[in-house]
């Protein structure tokens, strides 16, 4: 009986830790993706939106949308437990082509984006 909860304990841990696990290439697919945001500005995010939210979708196990706006866009995100939505603006920028804010943060690179994002998802 005590061997057969041990298995089913290591069963629930191998299952819950490969939910949380994200093949390395959505991360490489985000920072490309989110380089030509930077590169672009809306004209990019415009032409890659699908794409993003897709690799957005597998790095955080959600469905992602994307609105986007004229020198703003909408972040919606949502799973079983919530529904989000972040607003992002792109201004022209000074040491790179343009600025990026999601609700007022600055994420001027894939890494920063991220970590705004999971401050709310």
């Amino acid at each position: 009986m005590l061997i057969v909860i041990f298995s089913l304990i290591n069963t629930l841990e191998e299952a819950f830790n490969m939910q949380q696990l994200t093949p390395l290439a959505a991360y490489s697919d985000l920072a490309f993706d989110w380089s030509i945001v930077i590169n672009e500005g809306t004209a990019g995010l415009t032409t890659i939106r699908q794409h993003l939210a897709a690799t957005l979708s597998d790095c955080l196990a959600a469905h992602v949308t994307i609105l986007c706006r004229p020198a703003m866009f909408f972040l919606i995100i949502h799973d079983h437990r919530q529904k989000v939505a972040i607003p992002g603006h792109i201004y022209p920028g000074t040491a790179q082509p343009y600025e990026i804010q999601l609700d007022g943060w600055p994420v001027n690179n894939s890494t920063a984006f991220m970590t705004i994002i999971h401050k709310y998802h």
